[in-house]
């Protein structure tokens, strides 16, 4: 069992198995894979970060791990989490209070874009946040806006995490310009100065042979 799930106790576990089940039936499938909710779980856990803000919680997938394991961490109010569709927020408040992490997370019914959101995140964290984690849009414009706008807003030696980076990944962009791939490509070029990695940016499909970091959606 990968040790996003390893690691939960069995009344966490029988609620994700609930969420997933209730998720199923909805047709609410977006969730986060494996790959990625492990590289996150790595860097969180490994390196003890309390101040995360999330860009795009759907159903709250990521929202429930990422609170789990700040609750292991005894990290109240570590993640403030920004979604736009008012369904899926409520949705996603249900399974988190069910889940016990009201203290823990917090999700906003707001545009990550709102000039006031860096600083409703920075309060309820009571610091700058140590990670963003982007997974919102899929769209070219939105995630450059994004990374322009949260960038400065990160802790010093913070991270921003971007999913669905890759050039399979484009596709999601529902206005063809390119997706999270060529906002990362613009932005890097933009900024020398910041370290980048990208992780299968050029993985062409989902059968690409030959990928050991199985997320191809980079």
């Amino acid at each position: 069992m990968p040790p996003i799930f390893a690691s939960l106790s069995d009344e966490e576990w029988q609620l994700m198995e609930e969420w997933f089940a209730e998720t199923t039936r909805q047709n609410l499938i977006g969730e986060c894979v494996v790959p990625i909710m492990s590289f996150l779980h790595g860097m969180v856990m490994g390196s003890g970060i309390q101040r995360i803000v999330q860009l795009g919680t759907h159903a709250g997938y990521s929202s429930l791990l990422l609170g789990f394991y700040l609750r292991q961490m005894h990290a109240p109010h570590g993640l403030f989490s920004f979604e736009i569709d008012e369904p899926l927020c409520h949705f996603a408040r249900k399974w988190l209070e069910r889940a016990g992490l009201a203290e823990v997370v917090r999700v906003e019914l707001r545009s990550s874009l709102d000039p006031a959101s860096p600083g409703l995140a920075r309060e309820y964290l009571g610091g700058a946040p140590e990670l963003v984690f982007l997974d919102s849009s899929h769209e070219y414009r939105q995630t450059l806006n994004e990374i322009e706008a949260w960038y400065p807003a990160l802790a010093a030696g913070g991270f921003i995490v971007l999913h669905d980076t890759s050039e399979f990944a484009a596709s999601f962009d529902v206005t063809g310009e390119g997706g999270v791939r060529r906002a990362l490509q613009e932005w890097r070029e933009s900024h020398p100065e910041v370290e980048v990695i990208s992780l299968n940016h050029n993985v062409p499909a989902l059968e690409t042979p030959g990928i050991v970091y199985q997320d191809f959606c980079g």
